[in-house]
């Protein structure tokens, strides 16, 4: 993904999501960074991947080096609109995630699948 910041410069941000569909369940696979660039394009991905309505949600987060606040806030929000919408959900957790979940609380609140 490329961004433009006020000055004008350019920079590539390493970031990529993909969609599956194996079966009754989606798949979403994050890449890179999720950070307050990127946030946007997970939720546009994460709310086209609820149509129609999944079973199952797997957000596959391995590949996922960096993640700000405004990432986590965007798992969190996928957590909650699984849980309203009744889609089991389960992340697959980078190194990274993990050890920010850890310290924030959230590993309490996301469902970890063990990887």
């Amino acid at each position: 993904m490329t961004v433009t910041g006020g000055d004008g410069d350019t920079k590539e941000v390493p970031f990529s999501v993909t969609v599956a569909r194996p079966g009754a369940q989606v798949v979403i696979a994050v890449a890179g960074e999720i950070d307050l660039t990127t946030s946007e394009d997970l939720k546009e991905t994460f709310e086209e991947a609820l149509e129609p309505l999944p079973g199952k949600l797997v957000v596959d987060l391995e590949g996922v080096e960096f993640c700000d606040s405004t990432g986590l806030a965007t798992l969190v929000g996928i957590n909650d609109r699984c849980g309203s919408q009744g889609v089991a959900l389960s992340f697959l957790p980078s190194p990274t995630i993990k050890r920010l979940a850890l310290k924030t609380g959230l590993s309490t609140l996301l469902p970890f699948a063990s990887n």
